[in-house]
């Protein structure tokens, strides 16, 4: 039988069949309308319905689970609510968020069996999405291990009770209709909700404890694309830092229906993973290096760096720095780097726990807002370039009538502050030639110190800019 036709037919049945084991079928539509699409004036970013350029601020989430029962009252969402405040109040507009978790999973006790009561939760969590303007990606699942009786945070219990293991899960046709049953659920409620951007078929799939990623790839992109028709739907792979790291990335590109790319790279200083070089040094660097391998092999197709931190060596732990980084060096560099690299957005942090929410570091995300304010990059057809000027690294997006570029001294870094205590020393008495930089005749020049969050203005003499003294980086618009 063709594909489509059972999956339509699947589509059909299941939910009738789910009827009296779970809540999901009491759609919530928004009509049908796609909230946020490929730009189809640069598919390297993202649009609105209304045609505007959609920028992602992002971050990753997972709520607390206190194991209550309860539904949309349950005491979590007083924490839940605190973070979306904080994030939305710093202009943060979007979430990463795995649906999988223990606090939103509705197939929590049994196989096919969906609680109604988280499918409240979900609701609830929606509902705060819009009051605070946020667009949430949901990740599907998140797993690496089916065992019973096992309560790690990547093992499901709840499957264990009709599969033997992951690969049983993943690689059967059993298993197969099972994970699309309750994508079915979860689409029959939500499919057009327009505060859902997109959905994410797996967390790092290729970590599981399987090797056979790519099919089941390409046998579930078209179908919870056929679910999903009005929202984004893509994968995800772990971090990239290794050379097959690289090999698993370029598979995940060859794949011409993953909507968008999601790259996840972390600083890790690790050997186990005969990781590069290129993830032990400077944040600029590792993202640069990231976005740049990724645009070799999908063009102008948007990327987002949708998970992005620091860990101890081999992903042993959180990063012992983060403690110690109250004014934020690791989250600038990681909010910053991607965009003016060519990204469609911000990275998108993980480790708010222990890191953004104790340094208080949010204010970083308004930085960035008050950075770009003003910058349409599909109405002025940027492109990303850079370049390396008299120790500073430059990476900008030039326009049509606005070029903007983060610069950021490469005298300083993490490691340079966090690991050996030395303070960063005030960049003074650098300029430089607009032909340096980029080609095109400039007029005027404005200035944004993000770590002051104050902007001045400058003069171009003879296509040379005078750049007041900065403390790590500066950002620069050519007009």
């Amino acid at each position: 039988m063709n594909n489509k036709i059972y999956f339509l037919i699947l589509a059909l049945l299941l939910p009738l069949e789910s009827c009296e084991k779970d809540s999901a079928t009491n759609p919530v539509t928004g009509g049908g309308q796609k909230s946020v699409t490929v730009n189809q004036a640069d598919p390297s970013y993202y649009e609105t319905a209304d045609g505007s350029a959609w920028i992602p601020v992002m971050i990753n989430y997972l709520p607390p689970d206190y194991g209550n029962k309860l539904g949309a009252d349950s005491p979590e969402f007083t924490v839940i609510e605190d973070y979306f405040q904080k994030f939305s109040a710093n202009g943060g507009n979007s979430m990463r968020i795995w649906i999988s978790t223990s606090f939103l999973e509705i197939e929590d006790q049994q196989e096919g069996v969906y609680d109604s009561l988280k499918f409240e939760r979900i609701d609830k969590l929606l509902d705060l999405a819009k009051e605070y303007n946020i667009r949430i990606k949901f990740t599907l699942q998140h797993i690496r291990t089916i065992i019973p009786n096992n309560s790690n945070w990547d093992n499901s219990k709840s499957l264990a009770t009709a599969f033997s293991s992951i690969e049983d899960y993943m690689n059967t046709p059993k298993g197969r209709d099972s994970y699309l049953r309750r994508v079915i659920a979860i689409a029959n409620r939500y499919k057009d909700n327009p505060q859902i951007f997109g959905w994410e078929l797996w967390n790092e799939v290729d970590a599981s404890a399987w090797d056979n990623w790519e099919d089941f790839t390409a046998y579930m992109l078209p179908q919870v694309k056929f679910y999903f028709p009005n929202q984004l739907v893509t994968q995800t792979l772990g971090s990239l830092d290794s050379e097959e790291a690289d090999t698993h990335y370029r598979n995940l590109f060859a794949f011409k229906n993953n909507d968008y790319i999601s790259l996840h790279r972390y600083l890790d200083r690790g050997t186990d993973l005969q990781q590069y070089d290129l993830v032990k040094g400077s944040i600029d660097t590792l993202v640069s290096t990231a976005v740049s391998f990724a645009k070799q092999y999908v063009g102008n197709k948007p990327i987002v760096v949708d998970e992005i931190g620091a860990v101890e060596p081999d992903h042993a732990s959180a990063s012992r720095y983060y403690a110690i980084d109250k004014q934020g060096v690791l989250i600038h560099d990681m909010i910053f780097a991607p965009f003016f690299c060519g990204a469609a957005g911000t990275g998108a942090m993980w480790h708010w726990d222990n890191y953004i929410y104790p340094n208080n570091l949010w204010y970083h995300y308004q930085r960035f807002n008050n950075a770009i304010a003003g910058i349409d990059p599909v109405k002025e057809q940027m492109k990303p370039f850079t370049s390396v000027i008299d120790g500073v690294n430059c990476y900008g997006l030039k326009g049509k009538t606005k070029t903007i570029v983060w610069c950021r001294d490469s005298a300083n870094n993490w490691e340079t502050e966090l690991a050996k205590g030395i303070a960063p020393a005030p960049k003074t008495g650098w300029s430089f030639q607009t032909e340096q930089m980029t080609s095109g005749a400039f007029s005027s020049v404005r200035f944004y110190d993000p770590w002051t969050d104050t902007w001045s203005d400058g003069s171009i003499n003879n296509g040379t800019v005078q750049v007041p003294a900065f403390t790590r980086s500066i950002i620069i618009v050519l007009s």
